[in-house]
């Protein structure tokens, strides 16, 4: 799960970064917005997940 997200975060503030750079007049924190976003996510299922047991 841990490279999963590793994975994940880094494609989605990839794709941020690029989408904001192009149709955003340059917003590339849109990048880091979306990849701490996406990591908190995955936090949160973990902790969820941890949890349930």
């Amino acid at each position: 799960m841990l490279v999963l997200a590793i994975i994940a975060t880094i494609i989605v503030g990839w794709i941020g970064a690029s989408f904001g750079l192009d149709f955003m007049n340059g917003f590339t924190e849109l990048g880091s917005i979306l990849a701490v976003a996406t990591m908190g996510a995955f936090i949160m299922i973990e902790i969820k997940r941890n949890n349930k047991k």
